[in-house]
């Protein structure tokens, strides 16, 4: 693993030998989470032939214009992911978990943009649990970051995680913006339509609370997206037994999406796939 730079956004970027396929990955992680979060789906697609970005995107807050961590709203890290696809120098595919995953739908309409996909998006509109307590109203209306979930609500969020990981994911989380979680709950996100974007899929657990499937659904179909639902899983669908079935969904994804031209060396799967 490589420490590269994206413009001004520090990363991570995992290069498979060999390449298996013409465009790379970023990846995007969910609230209170960082790039560590995500390793698991790194190390899993590096070892399919994906090479693999991951910004830290925190590293930009309060940088020149970006605003700091508790003035930061969702068109404000959009942005700033915005700059590290174009970091890359070359069109991606961008992967998201949870408001990363709103992240990455969005960034559909980037010009860097092949195909954009959400795992286990967080549903604008929708007063999500995740970060509920009466600690985080108050920082949300003060305008302070809000603190990960506890109790009963972590539970809920990491449960799908393999087991040995759960205490290091639980120590790595950090605070976020309270004002990001206000757009999304508020519905104050818009995204572009079906024609003005590039293909998306949104793969959804059908037991997660954090994002419920039937409000996923409505969301998925109001912009036109694919979507894909893991049985029996919750929110964390970037490990454990979720991780490899919500990967097949968005490998069958992407070579519906782009076509032969994704698949560097291996034609034949592509055509296979179509039969």
């Amino acid at each position: 693993m490589d420490d590269v730079e994206l413009g001004r956004i520090p990363a991570q970027r995992e290069i498979p030998e060999p390449v298996k396929f013409a465009w790379p990955i970023m990846l995007i992680p969910e609230l209170f989470a960082t790039p560590r979060h995500l390793a698991l789906v790194l190390g899993y697609l590096a070892s399919i032939g994906w090479e693999v970005f991951v910004p830290n995107l925190r590293a930009a807050y309060g940088k020149g214009a970006t605003p700091p961590l508790e003035k930061l709203r969702f068109n404000d890290l959009a942005a700033i992911a915005g700059e590290a696809l174009d970091g890359i120098g070359r069109d991606a595919v961008v992967f998201g978990h949870g408001v990363g995953g709103l992240i990455a739908l969005k960034l559909g309409e980037h010009r860097r943009a092949k195909a954009s996909v959400a795992y286990a998006p967080l549903v604008p509109g929708f007063r999500t649990p995740l970060v509920s307590g009466f600690g985080n109203r108050v920082a949300m209306m003060m305008g302070t970051p809000i603190k990960p979930p506890r109790g009963r609500n972590l539970f809920e969020l990491i449960a799908d995680s393999d087991p040995f990981t759960r205490e290091g994911l639980i120590n790595a989380m950090v605070p976020d913006s309270g004002a990001i979680a206000t757009d999304v709950m508020t519905g104050a996100i818009e995204f572009a339509a079906p024609d003005k974007a590039a293909p998306r899929l949104v793969v959804a657990g059908d037991s997660d609370i954090f994002a419920p499937l039937a409000d996923t659904t409505k969301f998925a179909e109001s912009m036109g997206a694919k979507l894909a639902t893991i049985r029996g899983r919750g929110h964390w669908l970037i490990g454990g037994r979720a991780l490899e079935r919500a990967i097949n969904e968005t490998q069958r994804f992407l070579v519906r999406a782009l076509g032969q031209d994704l698949l560097l060396l291996y034609p034949e799967e592509w055509k296979n796939d179509q039969n």
